[in-house]
């Protein structure tokens, strides 16, 4: 078991790791991140996790840096350490072995502690959630067709009178009538909701998709300048991606969504002091996607400026063809700020 949860947090951590891979069943390499391995030579990869007695190690043949994996995701990422930490404690393991039992405050935590965040507006109750619809549900099949992970499904709900919902959320917009839509709820920090975004599900239909809105916003709380989505499952203390749309944000770690696009200027005071990085979708053609990233390298923001040979439109449509570690890579890889930012902006703009 320990030498099962060791590899799963090497591959948790391996999206940090620049060249990471594993070469044998029990043996991993990458650059080593505590010297920063070869300066002159790029492709050296002189950093190893090895099995040995039931449990992960590490190993720069570089620098000399040799460690416990506790140690390791201690110097290179210590939120993760705590979760390997407690996660090798609930095995069984008594912290004896290659890694330190969780301190006393937070073993209550764990044994004691609520989940952080549970939906709980009755607003839902007229709603049905996607994990309690069958595969064959219109819902399902499109959650299905955009490989959605289904770890967000149960904060997907479904209504074929979307019209009334809206009204019950905001009685003052105007009514659309009964429609049949995804909903997507914006949740503040308490689980209440405060917007939804409604996605349409006749759009295979010409008929109805030439008349139908792809998406609708609704905004309940109309104090909130701006909705931003993801918000309570986003860490301020890391690096916060900024999407676009919702759905993007499910194949990017500590991701929230942004609806609209609109005043760029101003974040939500958790992330004030987070480092940002701002990804706007690769349309190169539209007028508005290309006057929103020049807006953000003025305001001085990190911005993605997408690789010009990139074919797919959003983060949805690269999950089709590569792994959720490599849009992050290609993101970080790509993300540039300042007089760089200008310059890899007009080679990318096509308007």
């Amino acid at each position: 078991m320990s030498s099962f949860i060791d590899k799963k947090y090497i591959n948790i951590v391996s999206a940090r790791l620049d060249r990471f891979a594993w070469k044998k069943q029990n043996l991993a390499n990458c650059r080593c991140p505590i010297c920063g391995d070869s300066q002159k030579n790029r492709s050296k990869s002189r950093g190893y996790f090895y099995e040995k007695k039931g449990g992960y190690y590490y190993k720069c043949h570089n620098c000399g840096y040799g460690s416990t994996l506790y140690n390791f995701l201690k110097e290179v990422d210590p939120t993760l350490m705590k979760e390997y930490s407690m996660e090798r404690y609930k095995s069984g393991d008594g912290g004896y072995a290659n890694y330190k039992k969780p301190k006393d405050d937070e073993l209550f935590k764990f044994k004691d502690s609520k989940p952080k965040f549970k939906p709980k507006d009755s607003l839902l109750d007229s709603l049905t959630c996607l994990t309690k619809l069958h595969e064959s549900h219109p819902a399902v099949k499109f959650a299905n067709l955009r490989i959605i992970p289904k770890q967000y499904w149960k904060y997907l709900y479904h209504t074929d009178d979307f019209g009334s919902f809206m009204q019950s959320l905001d009685p003052d917009c105007l009514p659309v009538g009964k429609e049949d839509r995804l909903v997507i709820p914006f949740f503040n920090s308490h689980g209440v909701v405060v917007g939804a975004q409604g996605r349409a599900l006749n759009m295979a239909d010409e008929n109805n998709a030439r008349y139908t809105l792809k998406y609708l916003t609704v905004k309940g709380d109309k104090s909130i300048d701006r909705l931003w989505y993801g918000m309570w499952r986003t860490n301020p203390k890391e690096r916060v991606y900024v999407v676009e749309g919702p759905i993007d944000s499910y194949f990017l770690q500590n991701c929230v969504a942004i609806v609209g696009a609109g005043a760029l200027k101003h974040v939500p005071a958790r992330l004030a002091n987070s480092e940002m990085t701002w990804i706007m979708d690769n349309e190169p053609r539209n007028k508005q996607v290309c006057d929103y990233v020049e807006r953000l390298i003025e305001l001085g923001r990190d911005v993605c400026i997408w690789p010009s040979d990139l074919k797919e439109k959003d983060l949805n449509d690269m999950a089709y063809n590569m792994s959720t570690r490599n849009i992050k890579k290609m993101i970080d890889e790509n993300t540039f700020s300042g007089l760089e930012a200008t310059l890899r902006f007009r080679d990318w703009r096509k308007v």
